[in-house]
């Protein structure tokens, strides 16, 4: 994704209104119909418990056999998964999607796997009954909050680049 881009969209996303203001054009809702709308994630249900609970960090320890202290890296976490060798079963599930919610839908500046998400994960077969669009707003909501003038923030840009492309063939 282009950096001057995804700046562009940081300073015209407002998190108060929760819309992209584009100047002398129009407002882009960024809510969780917008979420559901472009990457088909369920919106309905229960919050995301999105907290770093020790009990299942020592789960997914455990599951995924890791014995070193701190969270594992992206890059050993994806190398384990490639090493499941195709294996379609919950463990390979639980691993993919403690990717998708580190990188895409909750992302942070580390090059680790954030073990906020392993609650989530756990309850996998629950995914489908918990409102994952409303916690992509949220986690935007939140990083714009304090963001200031820095010129990253820890949230899903990717929804705010895609927002933007969907909308412009209804401008004028």
């Amino acid at each position: 994704m282009p950096g001057d881009l995804s700046q562009w969209v940081m300073k015209h996303y407002d998190p108060e209104i929760s819309q992209l203001v584009i100047p002398e054009r129009g407002k882009i809702p960024v809510d969780a119909t917008s979420v559901h709308r472009i990457w088909g994630l369920p919106n309905r249900g229960r919050k995301v418990c999105y907290e770093n609970i020790a009990d299942y960090s020592s789960k997914m320890y455990k599951i995924f056999k890791i014995n070193t202290k701190g969270s594992p890296t992206l890059t050993s976490w994806c190398k384990m998964i490639k090493d499941m060798a195709g294996a379609a079963d919950n463990n390979f599930l639980r691993a993919w999607l403690a990717v998708a919610f580190s990188c895409f839908l909750a992302p942070t500046t580390s090059l680790n796997i954030f073990p906020r998400c392993f609650h989530v994960v756990m309850h996998m077969d629950a995914i489908t009954e918990t409102n994952v669009c409303q916690f992509v707003v949220d986690q935007l909501k939140l990083a714009f909050a304090g963001a200031g003038d820095k010129n990253t923030v820890c949230c899903c840009v990717m929804h705010l680049v895609v927002s933007l492309s969907c909308s412009l063939s209804f401008f004028p």
